[in-house]
């Protein structure tokens, strides 16, 4: 279901990686979780005094590591496992995963079943297909999408859950990076921190300003050629994620699929290069990408726009002449820098 590598890269680059470095009010430390690279940057004066920014950081970093391999579909001791081994037997997960759960529930009734944790049977598929380099055949995949839907998902009222379908499996790759970057920005603002960035391998947030004292500054990278800008977003306290399907697919008989599979028909996406969604967390930010990505521009952009304030995108199609057009929502002006081309 998501994406790898995130189309969004900063013009105010943040200097710095692990180990922690200091650089003229720019504190900086990096680290490989969840099979990518999660980056904080913390805005912060020696001047300050007190402990500094490293204490917070260390914090964040400790809960980003539970959330990690809790969370994972390639740890057998997760919670995932735990609830994809649960046909016939209920499991007994972390409260926190089986929130995550529940919010996935919640966007895929919000979208339509566009977004939908239960998809993972459809991964393994085009998985499976790629490796032998053999489309999938009709009975594979409805076999395959009758596994597929959040209906087959009992939250039990005691925090355990339980799939009713022998084949149905799920997969956090869509959300659990979102709600992994709030809970960093959430200890991160506990422990005094105001402004700083977090980046979970594209999957942003924001708090206060950035280290000029002004609005982030965020540049969203073109579909077409990833040394160029599409557009400029200014944030603060907000989180933005952006979908698509140029640096994750899969290659079955010589064409190209987008890694991104609409659960309801059992195939990857097409034509929609890429999502960029804003929202007040990155959790809704990371589950409504993947969904309008699914959803395509006019669907999408209404799914946005039905959010409320807070809530914005910018979704790319192209065509198959490789062109592009972009699709705002209503919001999306108020945040946009560059002007539209």
């Amino acid at each position: 279901m998501r994406r790898g590598m995130i189309f969004v890269f900063f013009l105010l680059m943040l200097s710095g990686c692990s180990p922690a470095s200091y650089q003229s009010g720019k504190y900086s430390e990096s680290r490989t979780l969840m099979g990518t690279l999660v980056r904080m940057d913390i805005c912060w004066d020696k001047a300050q005094g007190g402990p500094g920014p490293q204490p917070a950081m260390d914090r964040a970093w400790d809960r980003l590591e539970e959330i990690g391999w809790r969370m994972s579909n390639y740890n057998d001791r997760s919670d995932v496992a735990k609830v994809n081994r649960s046909y016939g037997s209920p499991a007994e997960i972390g409260e926190d995963t089986y929130g995550v759960i529940k919010d996935s529930i919640k966007f895929s009734g919000l979208s339509g079943g566009a977004f939908d944790i239960t998809v993972e049977p459809l991964i393994k598929l085009w998985q499976a297909s790629a490796k032998n380099n053999v489309m999938p055949t009709a009975d594979e995949l409805a076999l395959a999408r009758s596994a597929v839907g959040v209906r087959n998902l009992d939250m039990m009222e005691d925090g355990r859950v339980q799939v009713l379908h022998e084949g149905t499996s799920i997969n956090l790759g869509g959300i659990a990076k979102g709600y992994a970057v709030d809970e960093a920005a959430r200890i991160l603002r506990e422990n005094g921190m105001e402004n700083f960035m977090v980046d979970a391998g594209g999957d942003l947030y924001v708090g206060g300003n950035n280290c000029r004292g002004e609005p982030w500054h965020l540049g969203i990278r073109d579909p077409r050629d990833s040394t160029k800008i599409l557009d400029v977003v200014l944030l603060r306290n907000a989180s933005v994620v952006t979908s698509g399907d140029y640096e994750r697919f899969y290659e079955v008989e010589g064409k190209k699929w987008s890694h991104i599979i609409n659960p309801k028909t059992g195939f990857p996406v097409e034509h929609v290069a890429s999502a960029t969604v804003i929202a007040p967390t990155a959790e809704d930010a990371d589950a409504l990408a993947t969904a309008v990505c699914v959803l395509g521009a006019e669907k999408g952009v209404e799914l946005l726009d039905s959010q409320g304030e807070g809530y914005s995108g910018l979704i790319v199609i192209r065509d198959d002449q490789g062109e592009i057009t972009k699709h705002e929502s209503a919001a999306y002006k108020k945040v946009r820098l560059l002007e539209s081309n």
